[in-house]
């Protein structure tokens, strides 16, 4: 109603005077934090930003009560938060429970967080407090340059200047499926018995792409049964999901610390895990046998462990060097000869030119790292291919630069 009376554009600060007056003479807004209210005034806001640049993606909808929901509260004030020496800290916003936690060593002592961010997921209370914290010193890297190749069999394979070979085997998704295919079962069998006794329907709707699908919808509420096999289904795959951050966060932090170059593969997943269907007039082969590779490859993860990495070099000073894949599996580490027949195997790499034996993930490891390091030297970068006990630090310079890192001063501050 607020909307409709203005004519003109409806910015914030107006939606900010209406949301003071409901708060104080509304009780149903009454009963909430007024930075509450002002959060999810500006959720809104972004999703009709989001909607007005690409109106392809749907009008904003009210979110699911079933779905992932977050609440947020910027610049709390020392009664949103209260840690006590023990370690056990009280969030209380008006509206919601008190919530009670253990706090960690990085939540500082004297500071009050910028943000408080709520997150009900699956499993858990999610609580993230955002605080303004330089990152910790992590050394100096013992390592010049790495190169990193994504893959299957091999999760990671990571070749260091030195010749030292990092490999993690790939993710077996195996017994994750086998329950989610018994959850997603136990699911169409309860949603069968619901149309047979006239509690759901089948309802047409035009997707973006202009296609009609069929939806599944439920006459008034779902049965407690299907809501409690659905929380079943989402905790498994919030299960996995967790496992899954974790070992990136563990896997970009050793990288980053090792390595001062971190050169990985360019990798276009989305091409890698296209469908092999075709279409009617020419129907693909190995459709099945695709399938189940483009589902192995998208539970890899490999776009969260290059995020990881990219983020954490920023944070370290270090340098990212993304690589085009190109004949990067096809090219001899040792003499550059490209050419298909090199790759025998998934494993196995032999050059028809040389004669090199290599395993096939090693070896285009090696060639990310020599073509991320070369990148680096073209940008005028030289002195970031040498080992970092062999820099030589200017002194006359010292003095220009004291708000440098120790590692940065070390490795990127070399003068001719």
């Amino acid at each position: 109603s607020a909307h409709s009376s203005h004519r003109h554009a409806f910015g914030f600060k107006l939606q900010n005077a209406h949301l003071t007056d409901l708060h104080r003479n509304d009780p149903d807004f009454n009963s909430y934090a007024r930075r509450l209210l002002e959060s999810v005034a500006q959720n809104v806001n972004k999703s009709y930003s989001t909607y007005f640049k690409h109106p392809d993606v749907g009008r904003p909808r009210t979110a699911s009560p079933y779905r992932n929901r977050t609440l947020e509260i910027s610049e709390p004030s020392t009664q949103h938060l209260k840690a006590r020496p023990d370690g056990w800290a009280t969030i209380r916003i008006k509206g919601l429970p008190v919530i009670k936690f253990k706090s960690d060593s990085r939540l500082p002592k004297d500071e009050q967080p910028k943000v408080i961010r709520l997150t009900l997921k699956p499993r858990r209370l999610v609580i993230s407090l955002v605080c303004q914290k330089a990152p910790k010193d992590i050394g100096i890297p013992t390592r010049a340059s790495v190169g990193i190749d994504p893959g299957v069999k091999q999760n990671i394979t990571a070749v260091s200047d030195d010749g030292t070979v990092l490999q993690i085997p790939g993710i077996n998704i195996k017994p994750h499926l086998k329950v989610k295919r018994r959850l997603l079962h136990k699911m169409q069998r309860q949603r069968d018995a619901a149309l047979q006794d006239g509690r759901a329907r089948f309802t047409s709707q035009t997707t973006r792409t202009g296609k009609t699908k069929r939806r599944f919808r439920w006459n008034e509420q779902p049965s407690k049964s299907y809501l409690k096999t659905l929380a079943q289904l989402r905790k498994v795959e919030q299960k996995r999901q967790d496992s899954m951050r974790g070992y990136q966060h563990r896997i970009s932090h050793q990288i980053v610390r090792d390595h001062q170059i971190i050169c990985i593969e360019d990798t276009a997943t989305a091409n890698m895990t296209r469908s092999a269907k075709g279409t009617i007039e020419k129907p693909g082969r190995n459709v099945r046998q695709k399938s189940g590779l483009n589902r192995t490859i998208l539970a890899q993860g490999w776009y969260g462990t290059r995020v990881n990495l990219e983020y954490k070099s920023q944070w370290y000073r270090r340098q990212f060097v993304p690589v085009p894949a190109h004949h990067t599996s096809q090219r001899c580490s040792k003499c550059g000869h490209v050419d298909a027949g090199n790759r025998v195997s998934q494993a196995l790499f032999k050059c028809l030119s040389c004669g090199h034996e290599a395993n096939a993930d090693i070896n285009a490891a090696e060639n990310i790292r020599r073509l991320g390091v070369k990148t680096q030297a073209r940008a005028g970068n030289s002195s970031l291919g040498v080992p970092p006990e062999t820099l030589a630090v200017n002194k006359r310079n010292t003095t220009r630069h004291k708000a440098v890192s120790r590692c940065t001063h070390e490795l990127a501050l070399r003068k001719e």
